[in-house]
C-alpha cells in the first residue's frame, strides 16, 4: 500500500505529458498540476518524496527522447544510457520541481487568510519557478505548460503576453479549483477550463508571397562524421536541390548538414557546384578564433548567425574532461561547441531582407526569439531533430516553433534533417509539412510581415513583475509588522 503513495504521484506527473503534442489531450495538464498543487499545500506525510515522484514521472516521460540520443547514437549499452537518462531526470526534478516545496512554508509564513489571494500567490510561485527553466542548467525551457494552448481559443494570449502568461493562466485555474474545492467557485474554474480549451483554427489562405523550398535530406547524423560519408551527403543534397522548383526564391537546408566547416575549401566548392547557391541559406559549422560554432549561413550576403543556446550533453559537455571517453556519444565532433554572442545582428536574405534565425534549441527561448524579431520580417528555424529518433521530441519542438510564430506575428520556415520540416503561418497554423523520416523537398509560400505584436515589443515582463509583486507584498507586510512590534 505504501508504494502506491509514490506510484500515484509519478502517474499524475506523467499524465500531464499527454497534454503536449503529439497526444494533445490538453485537459490533462490541469489534472497533473492540480494534483501537484494539492500535494504542495496539504499536510500529508512524505510530501517531499511524493513531489519528487511527481517530478520523476513528468520529466521522465517528457524528456524520454534523451535515452534515444544516448543509446542509438552513443553506441553504448542500454544499461549505461538508462543510468545517464535517470540521473538527468533526477537533476531536472531536484532543480525545477522540488523547489516548489517552499510553497507550504511560504503560505504559512505570510498567513494569507483570503482564498483568492492564496490562489494568486500559488500561481505566482509557479510562474517564478517556471522562469528558472530559462536560466538554470544553461536553460531547459521544455514542457512549458502554456504551450498546450495551441489550436485553442487561449492561444490568443501568446501575441499579447506570451507563453508565460498562458502558463500563469493554467496555474491560476488549477489553484482556483484546489483552493475552492468545496465551494461553488470550483464549478466556475471548471467552466473557465472548458472555455479555455475551445478549438480555434485561424484561416490562412496564402495566394501570393515568397516561394520557398525546404530540403529534408534524412541522412544519418552519426554516420556523417565517418570517413568519406560526406560524399554521400553531398550527392544526396545535390539530387534534392536539382528537384527544387525554378521559381523558388529561397532554398533552406537544415542545421549543420555538411560535416565540414563553412571555412573549408570543401564547403566553398559545394556552393560553387550548386547553380542556385545565392538562393541557399543553411546550417553550418563555423570556426572563428579557434572556436567551433553552430551557425546559419546566408550565401547571398555571406552573413552568419551563431547559435546562442546550446544543448547540454549534445553540443557541449558539462565537466567535459571527466566525461569525454566514457562513451562515444561524448566524443562526437559537435560536442565541444561555443556559445554565440547575445548581441548579434540579424542576417539577410533576398534583397537585404533581415530575418530572425533561431537554430534548433534557440527556438525554445522566447525572449531570445523576441529580440531577434524586433527587426525581422520572417523566421527561419533550422534544426537537426534526428537525434530525437522516433520519440515525442520532434513534436514538442514543432509546437514550440508554432508558439514563437504566434508570439511574434512571423511566418516560420522550419528546416530539419529528417523531419518535421514545416512552413508555419504567423497565426501558428501549419501551412504544409514533411513528416518525420522522409527525404524530399517541401515547397510553399511565406509572407514578409513587419507589424509586431504587443508581446514582441514588450516581452513577458508584465506577468513576471506581477508575479514577484504578488509574492513579495505578503512577505513585506509580515516583516513590516514584526519591525513595528520590535
Amino acid at each position: 500500500m505504501k508504494i502506491l503513495n509514490f506510484i500515484i504521484p509519478a502517474l499524475f506527473g506523467l499524465v500531464g505529458i499527454f497534454a503536449f503534442a503529439p497526444f494533445s489531450i490538453k485537459f490533462l495538464i490541469f489534472i497533473s498540476y492540480g494534483y501537484l498543487i494539492r500535494l504542495l499545500i496539504s499536510n500529508n506525510n512524505g510530501v517531499f518524496w511524493k513531489v519528487f515522484c511527481w517530478g520523476l514521472g513528468h520529466w521522465g516521460l517528457g524528456m524520454s527522447w534523451i535515452i534515444v540520443s544516448v543509446y542509438y547514437y552513443g553506441e553504448t549499452t542500454i544499461a549505461m544510457s538508462s543510468i545517464i537518462y535517470f540521473l538527468l531526470v533526477v537533476i531536472l526534478t531536484l532543480i525545477f520541481t522540488s523547489p516548489l516545496l517552499i510553497l507550504k512554508s511560504a503560505l504559512s509564513f505570510t498567513k494569507i487568510n483570503n482564498n483568492f489571494l492564496s490562489v494568486l500567490f500559488i500561481s505566482s510561485i509557479f510562474a517564478i519557478s517556471e522562469l528558472s527553466r530559462y536560466f538554470f542548467l544553461n536553460g531547459v525551457p521544455w514542457l512549458i505548460p502554456g504551450n498546450i494552448f495551441l489550436d485553442t481559443i487561449s492561444q490568443n494570449i501568446y501575441p499579447i503576453f506570451g507563453v508565460t502568461a498562458a502558463s500563469f493562466f493554467i496555474y491560476f485555474i488549477c489553484a482556483l479549483f484546489i483552493v475552492y474545492s468545496n465551494n461553488k467557485i470550483s464549478y466556475i474554474s471548471a467552466a473557465i477550463l472548458i472555455i479555455s480549451l475551445l478549438p480555434f483554427s485561424p484561416a490562412d489562405e496564402i495566394k501570393d508571397g515568397i516561394k520557398v523550398s525546404i530540403v529534408q535530406p534524412a541522412s544519418d547524423p552519426f554516420l556523417k562524421y565517418e570517413d568519406n560519408y560526406y560524399l554521400k551527403i553531398e550527392d544526396n543534397l545535390n539530387k534534392l536541390i536539382d528537384t527544387v522548383s525554378k521559381d523558388s526564391e529561397l532554398v533552406v537546408l537544415p542545421e549543420a548538414e555538411l560535416p565540414y566547416s563553412q571555412n573549408s575549401i570543401r564547403f566553398m566548392d559545394f556552393l560553387k557546384n550548386t547553380e542556385i547557391s545565392e538562393k541557399i541559406i543553411l546550417g553550418v559549422w563555423k570556426y572563428d578564433d579557434a572556436k567551433l560554432y553552430n551557425a546559419i549561413y546566408s550565401a547571398r550576403h555571406n552573413e552568419v548567425y551563431k547559435k546562442i543556446h546550446l544543448v547540454p550533453f549534445g553540443e557541449y559537455i558539462p565537466f567535459i574532461e571527466g566525461l569525454r571517453g566514457i562513451i562515444n556519444f561524448f566524443d562526437l565532433p559537435m560536442s565541444n561547441v561555443s556559445h554565440g554572442s547575445q548581441l548579434q545582428e540579424n542576417i539577410r536574405i533576398l534583397d537585404n531582407i533581415p530575418i530572425s534565425s533561431p537554430i534548433c534549441f534557440d527556438i525554445a527561448f522566447p525572449n531570445t526569439v523576441r529580440k531577434m524579431n524586433k527587426s525581422s520580417f520572417l523566421m527561419i528555424n533550422v534544426s537537426n531533430d534526428t537525434w530525437f529518433g522516433n520519440s515525442i521530441g520532434p513534436y514538442h519542438h514543432l509546437s514550440i516553433a508554432r508558439v514563437r510564430s504566434i508570439e511574434n506575428n512571423r511566418y516560420t520556415i522550419r528546416a530539419t534533417n529528417d523531419g518535421i520540416s514545416a512552413i508555419i503561418s504567423n497565426k501558428g497554423t501549419i501551412v504544409t509539412l514533411l513528416e518525420k523520416g522522409k527525404s524530399g523537398i517541401l515547397e510553399g509560400y511565406v509572407k514578409l510581415i513587419e507589424n509586431s505584436t504587443f508581446y514582441s515589443r514588450n516581452g513577458h515582463l508584465f506577468f513576471i513583475i506581477l508575479s514577484f509583486i504578488i509574492v513579495l507584498i505578503p512577505f513585506l507586510k509580515i516583516i513590516w509588522k514584526k519591525l513595528l512590534r520590535s
